[in-house]
């Protein structure tokens, strides 16, 4: 596997959703020195900009669109740590794109076909899927 960041040999994470359980997946990836935590994407700037004071994410890549934040910073490993609701569109959104991994909270989704269209969106992409 290889890196997709020319400037380092670091794998680039990006989180969606900066509520509390974002920060869990943020502290795993700075305790891990292979990994840089690069951005952040919330539809709330209080809790974007909180989240990005707390694990330095520079404010031009703190998003209020998540797909912005996929387009523009194509990370290796995304954290998608929203409502349950949302957990289907935003990893077949983000598995879009191609990324190494996508690390999803549980539940995996709200039924059997979106979780089976998840899978089968990261399989597509040659993208690991994790559940936490």
């Amino acid at each position: 596997m290889t890196h997709s960041s020319q400037e380092s040999n670091k794998w680039r994470a990006a989180v969606i959703a900066c509520g509390r359980i974002s920060r869990a997946h943020a502290h795993g990836y700075r305790v891990n020195p292979e990994i840089e935590l690069v951005a952040c994407a919330d539809i709330s700037r209080e809790a974007l900009d909180a989240f990005g004071e707390q694990f330095s994410v520079p404010p031009e890549r703190r998003y209020l669109d998540y797909n912005e934040m996929l387009d523009k910073e194509r990370p290796d490993i995304v954290s998608v740590c929203s409502h349950h609701q949302l957990h289907a569109s935003m990893t077949i959104a983000a598995a879009k794109r191609k990324p190494r991994a996508i690390f999803c909270e549980k539940p995996i989704a709200l039924s059997l076909r979106e979780a089976d269209d998840m899978i089968e969106a990261c399989q597509k992409a040659d993208a690991l899927l994790i559940i936490g």
